[in-house]
């Protein structure tokens, strides 16, 4: 897990990218989801909207969370720590896990990236909205861009 501010996401393509849609989400429509090729995917929300019950974990692709209005808050933990809810499937890049974590609190204005190793759940607060990416984990760049 590492909390970012949006300045620091540069030197790579793909984070250049992320960068782009971070910059767009503001006027986009809540609830549909937009992507960059198969690389990188992103939606944005309510945080009520954009969380979930089980922890998710990733395997192609991190996690990363934006507030934009107002601070989001994101409970992870380390995938050995959970345990498993279900079998990992290859065509969602989700697998659920059931246990606690550490809460981290993402103010506006700075970036949340989730590494592969974790799980994730964001946690509810209707007054907040976030934007949502999942941005893939091979390489520096977008192979398809």
């Amino acid at each position: 897990m590492r909390l970012i501010t949006r300045a620091e996401l540069t030197g790579h393509k793909k984070w250049i990218r992320t960068l782009e849609a971070l910059e767009a989400a503001p006027g986009l429509a809540a609830g549909v989801a937009y992507s960059i090729g198969d690389s990188l995917t992103y939606r944005k929300g309510s945080t009520a909207d954009l969380s979930t019950e089980d922890f998710v974990g990733r395997r192609r692709y991190h996690l990363v969370v934006a507030p934009l209005d107002g601070d989001a808050a994101v409970e992870i933990a380390p995938k050995a720590s959970l345990a498993e809810q279900g079998a990992y499937s290859d065509l969602t890049d989700r697998q659920p896990f059931a246990g606690s974590g550490e809460t981290v609190r993402v103010p506006q204005g700075e970036v949340l990236v989730v590494d592969i190793d974790e799980a994730a759940r964001i946690l509810p607060d209707p007054a907040a909205e976030a934007v949502v990416l999942h941005v893939t984990v091979e390489g520096a760049t977008f192979h398809n861009k």
